[in-house]
């Protein structure tokens, strides 16, 4: 029988669809509307960080003109059709990492604006970031105060050319300022949080699990008979985008085992390392986790994916996504043109070649991060898109990674959340401390602050 009751008031914001081991969130129905329109809330402030690392190709990133009239730059290209959904902010800088050494200095406390201990491993200390100020406030609200994502595991070493632990490199949210939070870098761990009550249920063998939908199906229909039209469509819409993002992981999972993932230059020595590569995919099956080597298109998309789907069942309200930590080594020759490693490009010497290769691997960030604008705007909820809802920061906490500058950082912020200005270049003062952005986010978001980091004031133009 059917856990769903449909009450005579107006539906819970938090209502659920349930099944044996399953529990799917909704996405805001009209159904949900209080009878007298007077009780309307307003949509929730969702938060947004993708971060990527070692910075950006300077001379190809900032945008000629400003305020409303402005052209994009080449590696901007890609967002052009939502150039009126961002904001490109130039001139904005973290003073407390100009004297910390490298790329470990200035990733830790990009979200914290405060200044990171110089350590190797045993006395972290960092600063409480921009997402878990919101999520401190905003939590309870929600089924999880925030969600971590990454494509690449936690490194734990040391680095001993700049003597930081690379735990500083590795994570962008800090819960307390010696409490880093990891991201989580398997999408179907990420998948199983969000939409399974008991990820301990799920067999070994993947034949034998039953996909959510098939566990909430009972619930669902009973809602959909309930609801008007239009929320049938959404509903319709919003499980579509459940199991397409099930089946995407299920997909991943077997190219995985098939060793079609594996990166290029790895995949060279199949023929004379055959065992090395059977102990690597034993490897994968055992910890999924730790080893994967997922496509790093699909992979990231997946990850932009499940943050999509969580804001969209309000399951969070902030969440952050690193495409790589701070030295990411990540290997790029999947690009037309590409033969170098993300961190080794960026480390150009003002070579032509390194730079034109240092180029391509930023556009293909923003052409991800344009992938997921493309999602969220298509999402539609209440009179706007779930885009209008939120606001998501991309950005670097480098300008250069040659130069490891710090100063007028690559940073794009898209969405409408909570009273947001689009459609500008805005040209801030030199040196602006990058917590006046922080700052501005928060309010804007409802948190109840009145300063963060090393900020002076918000932002002027930007609400």
């Amino acid at each position: 029988m059917p856990s769903f009751v449909v009450p005579r008031a107006a539906l819970s914001r938090r209502a659920v669809l349930r099944g044996l081991g399953a529990s799917v969130a909704l996405p805001f129905l009209d159904a949900m509307r209080p009878l007298r329109a007077a009780e309307f809330r307003k949509y929730p402030v969702r938060l947004g960080v993708i971060f990527m690392p070692n910075g950006v190709r300077q001379d190809a990133w900032t945008p000629e003109g400003a305020g409303r009239d402005f052209k994009l730059s080449p590696i901007l290209q890609p967002i052009e059709r939502h150039r009126g959904d961002i904001n490109i902010l130039t001139q904005l800088s973290h003073k407390n990492c100009e004297h910390g050494d490298g790329h470990y200095a200035k990733t830790a406390n990009w979200l914290t604006g405060t200044p990171i201990a110089k350590t190797t491993g045993k006395n972290l200390h960092c600063g409480v970031s921009l997402d878990q100020v919101l999520a401190a406030q905003n939590g309870p609200l929600a089924r999880f105060p925030s969600l971590e994502l990454g494509t690449e595991p936690v490194h734990a070493g040391v680095d001993f050319q700049v003597n930081y632990t690379q735990l500083y490199g590795s994570h962008i949210a800090w819960r307390t300022p010696t409490s880093p939070l990891p991201p989580e870098i398997n999408p179907r761990l990420v998948f199983d949080r969000l939409f399974r009550e008991n990820a301990a249920q799920r067999r070994a063998n993947a034949a034998d699990n039953k996909s959510v939908l098939d566990l909430v199906l009972a619930d669902a229909k009973s809602l959909r008979g309930t609801v008007g039209h239009e929320d049938q469509q959404r509903l319709d819409e919003y499980l579509d985008s459940i199991r397409s993002v099930e089946q995407r992981i299920a997909a991943d999972i077997t190219r995985v085992a098939a060793g079609e993932n594996l990166d290029p230059s790895f995949k060279e020595e199949i023929g004379r390392l055959d065992k090395r590569i059977e102990t690597a995919m034993a490897a994968n099956k055992a910890d999924p986790g730790g080893r994967m080597r997922l496509d790093h298109t699909e992979h990231s998309r997946l990850m932009m994916d499940l943050m999509t789907l969580a804001f969209w069942s309000d399951s969070t309200r902030a969440s952050t996504f690193m495409f790589g930590w701070a030295v990411s080594g990540k290997n790029f020759s999947f690009l037309p043109g590409v033969k170098e490693s993300h961190h080794e490009a960026s480390h150009h010497g003002n070579n032509g070649d390194k730079l034109d290769q240092y180029q391509k691997i930023n556009t293909w960030h923003i052409e991800q991060f344009a992938y997921m604008l493309d999602r969220m705007k298509s999402i539609k909820e209440g009179d706007g898109t779930l885009l209008d809802h939120s606001m998501l920061l991309f950005g670097s906490s480098l300008r250069d990674g040659n130069s490891h500058n710090p100063h007028n950082l690559p940073l794009v912020l898209a969405g409408r959340g909570g009273g947001l200005k689009t459609g500008q270049h805005l040209v801030n003062k030199e040196n602006t401390p990058l917590c006046n952005l922080y700052l501005s986010m928060l309010q804007a978001a409802g948190a109840k602050v009145d300063h963060f980091g090393d900020s002076t004031g918000t932002l002027a133009g930007l609400t």
